[in-house]
Parts: structure tokens; C-alpha cells; sequence
């Protein structure tokens, strides 16, 4: 939301003293205005901005970049695919007023709001009450509010890009997709298509990394592979499931995160890779990839997440640098704005490698059942 009162330079200042807010945030957001600060201390930065009148704009935001560093984005992907024939209307018209009778019902254990279409898409919060254990009574629950938008694919289908907090929020909203699939398949709006790593073959859950990490953007290239979780049991990717999980985190002693890295990197693929071979044979799967890509135009560094903890596709920012004008990257939280654009691409970038996994395997299965 918009800061619609003005923020005086005083109360400016004592945010960045107090570290409220990251120096190096400040710096590239009034950059982007045209202003070049040459001081390098935030002290020396607070002194300036005290002398500054900024606008509503610029300080809504400072205020999103506030928010946001305590939290990088995280999103869940699923997809939908609509049931309908020429003589249907609209699909997102549809799926709108279906959203608006969801809202009006009573005694709903969630509250939608702000539902909204907006050329071809559709985009709304969903709000419940979350229980937080361990805590006394007065905070033993938290009010969760989720983002979601929903767009066209290339291939008819629609994206559901689901934005949160915590690692497993999104469930009560992909929960609700469900709900809203009727049983009859005649009387189905829509299907619901999850992105999850079941749904692959062996290999082919390696190559699903592989091949995002192969992938070749226009803005963006890959640098390093930062982290890795391998799994033991496919059927139980879980946080809580440590006894069956491997890390390989940065700088892990051993160099295999290093090997792996090169295999993605230099193109000579992970399933050659002798520690991934190790871990295939011993039924290991990978869960999750942290890739590390520097953006080829602007000083922008991003970590994206890619994970398939608590089994659906989630997308997270869990860094991202700035380089500043002595040549080095500084940690600095991005704009809400900016990582949700950066979101929503690496978002459409692994669903084409997951669909294209897919097709892979159809063809497959087309040849077998011609040659019997």
C-alpha cells in the first residue's frame, strides 16, 4: 500500500541509525532516482537523506524494502487447466465469480479479499488464521495472508503462483483448488495439475536441475550451484524428514557441491558426475537446487531457490547482492516489485523444463506401446 502521509527526514534518518532499514536498500533506490550518494558509511547516507524531501513514491518503496528484508519472497507453483467448450464464458470471468461465492459463505475457516481481474489475469489474497505451537494463549495463532495470481501459459493453461511467508502456508490454498474441483468430471470447471517431482522418472528428476541450470535467459546467467538437498525417500520430501535428508551447503569440505556446480556449469551434465551417480544408486533423489545468477545488464545478483519440499514446486529469493561503484557486491534486499518480476520468470523457466521432462516421457511411453 502507498504512503500517502509525508515521511519527515528526521524520522528518515533514524532508520537508517538504527538499522532498521539496510544502507546499501537506500542506496539503490534513490540511485535509481538519479541520485549518487558518494558517502560509504551509513552514517555519512542517514546525514544525507536528513537534508532530502522525498515523495510518496520514493518512500513507499523504502517502506516495501523494509518488509522485504525480513523476508525474501517464496512462491508455489501449480497449474489448472480449464474445462470448457466454445460456448463457455470467459474462463478467468468463471473462475472469478466462483472466488466471489467462495467469499460470501459463511463460517469459512479463510477470508478471500481483493479479487481482481486485470487483463486476462486474476489475482487475490487468501487470509487464515494460523496456530503457532509452543506459544502462550494470547499469540498462539497469527493472521496468514497469501498472494495469488493467476495468468495464462503458452499452452492454455494457467498459472497459479501462490506468494507467502513460511515453507508450507501455500497448502491451504492449493487445499482449496481441490475443493473447488467437483467430483463429476462433466461438471468440472477446471483440473489441477501439480508440479512435483513424482511425477517424473528417476533420471529424469536429475535433469529437471540439470536442465534448469542449462537453461539460456536473455538477462540472466548462471554462476553457482550455492546449495543442495538430496532425499532418500521420493514419497517423503519434508523438512521434519532430517534421518533421510543430505545438505551440501557452501563451502562444505568435501568438494562434492563444488563437482556438482562444474557438472552444471560447464555442461557436462549431473548425471555424469561420479557423487551423483553414488547417490542415484543408493535410491537418492534430488529435493532442492540454489542457483546463483548475476543479471548481464544491471548490477544485480540473485540466489533462486528452486525446491520440491512439502512436494510441490516452490520458487524462492533467498539472497541477492548489489555491486556497488568499488566493484564489489553487497548484500542488498530488493524491491518487493523487482523479485516478484524475478520470481515469476524463473517460475515460467521451470515449468517449461518440466514440461518439456513430460512430453519426454509420453513420447517414451508412445514408442513402447508401438513396438509391443
Amino acid at each position: 500500500m502507498a504512503i500517502q502521509e509525508y515521511v519527515s527526514g528526521e524520522e528518515f534518518k533514524k532508520l537508517i541509525d538504527d538499522k532498521i532499514i539496510n544502507a546499501n536498500s537506500v542506496k539503490y533506490i534513490i540511485k535509481k532516482r538519479g541520485i549518487f550518494p558518494v558517502c560509504t558509511s551509513p552514517t555519512a547516507l542517514s546525514d544525507l537523506v536528513h537534508t532530502i524531501f522525498f515523495g510518496s513514491g520514493m518512500m513507499t518503496e523504502v517502506h516495501q524494502a523494509m518488509n522485504v528484508e525480513q523476508n525474501n519472497m517464496k512462491s508455489t507453483v501449480v497449474v489448472i487447466s480449464p474445462k470448457m467448450t466454445s460456448t463457455d464464458i470467459d474462463f478467468i470471468t468463471g473462475l472469478s465469480d466462483e472466488f466471489v461465492r467462495l467469499q460470501r459463505l459463511p463460517s469459512s475457516p479463510y477470508e478471500l479479499k481483493n479479487i481482481c481481474k486485470d487483463d486476462g489475469a486474476l489475482s487475490l489474497q487468501y487470509c487464515y488464521e494460523k496456530q503457532q505451537r509452543g506459544r502462550m494463549r494470547l499469540a498462539d495463532t497469527k493472521e496468514v495472508t497469501l498472494d495469488v495470481r493467476i495468468t495464462p501459459l503458452s499452452d492454455g493453461k494457467y498459472k497459479v503462483n501462490i506468494r507467502h511467508e513460511g515453507i508450507s502456508e501455500s497448502k491451504q490454498f492449493v487445499s482449496l483448488l481441490e475443493d473447488m474441483v467437483k467430483p463429476s468430471e462433466e461438471e468440472q470447471f477446471f483440473s489441477i495439475k501439480r508440479i512435483t517431482l513424482s511425477s517424473l522418472q528417476k533420471a529424469n528428476k536429475v535433469d529437471f536441475f540439470d536442465n534448469f541450470g542449462a537453461y539460456s535467459h536473455k538477462d540472466w546467467y548462471l554462476v553457482d550451484i550455492t546449495n543442495v538437498t538430496l532425499n532418500k525417500n521420493e514419497f517423503v520430501i519434508d523438512d521434519d524428514a532430517d534421518e533421510a535428508m543430505t545438505e551440501l551447503r557452501e563451502n562444505e569440505p568435501t568438494g562434492k557441491l563444488t563437482g556438482i556446480s562444474s557438472a552444471v556449469l560447464t555442461g557436462g551434465g549431473l548425471r555424469n558426475n561420479d557423487f551423483v551417480k553414488e547417490c542415484m544408486q543408493q535410491n537418492f533423489i534430488f529435493s532442492s537446487m540454489r542457483y546463483k545468477f548475476q543479471h548481464k545488464s544491471l548490477p544485480i545478483t540473485v540466489e533462486i531457490d528452486i525446491t520440491f519440499k512439502q512436494t510441490d514446486l516452490k520458487i524462492n529469493i533467498t539472497r541477492t547482492w548489489r555491486t556497488e561503484d568499488d566493484g564489489k557486491d553487497y548484500i542488498t534486499p530488493l524491491p518487493g516489485s523487482e523479485q516478484d518480476e524475478y520470481i515469476d520468470y524463473f517460475q515460467n523457466v521451470a515449468y517449461s523444463v518440466y514440461s518439456e521432462l513430460l512430453a519426454k516421457q509420453r513420447a517414451g511411453v508412445e514408442v513402447l506401446n508401438k513396438d509391443k
